[in-house]
């Protein structure tokens, strides 16, 4: 008995199994690469955007200043390496908005994203009601102060 030889079909077919994961391969990585950056942009987004609150909180408080607020934005900024060369700006008087740019790291070869995160308020201050308390313009009527009387 003789021993069939290979099919004509499977000499083609061999070291297609090479080729193919030679092709896969780099396709997969950069798919991989490219999911990486994507969480390290997330990241500094939302780093930047922490900063920002951060700088908000600070400087809209009743005697916060734009320094003060400027400064925790940068601290809190540089804590997390996530975000680089970050640059803050405080604006405003009544309304407070604090910005913070920098970038996030890449690892993607030639490849550079900015990010840029905004956050807003009111100035924080004190006030006292229209009218105040035993004002006919608050709808209660003045209260006499009494005095005791002797009998």
């Amino acid at each position: 008995m003789t021993r069939p030889g290979p099919s004509r079909r499977r000499l083609r077919d061999a070291g297609s199994a090479t080729v193919t994961a030679a092709i896969m391969f780099p396709a997969v990585g950069l798919l991989f690469l490219v999911l990486a950056q994507a969480v390290l942009v997330s990241v500094a987004g939302n780093v930047a955007l922490s900063a920002a609150e951060e700088g908000l909180r600070v400087a809209r408080a009743r005697h916060g200043t734009a320094a003060q607020g400027q400064a925790a934005a940068v601290h809190f900024a540089l804590a997390e390496p996530v975000l680089q060369a970050p640059i803050v700006t405080v604006s405003g008087s009544t309304t407070i908005t604090v910005q913070v740019t920098g970038s996030a790291p890449s690892i993607l070869p030639g490849v550079s994203i900015g990010i840029t995160r905004t956050a807003r308020g009111a100035r924080e201050r004190f006030t006292v009601e229209a009218g105040g308390p035993n004002r006919p313009e608050d709808g209660h009527a003045p209260v006499e102060p009494t005095t005791p009387s002797r009998s």
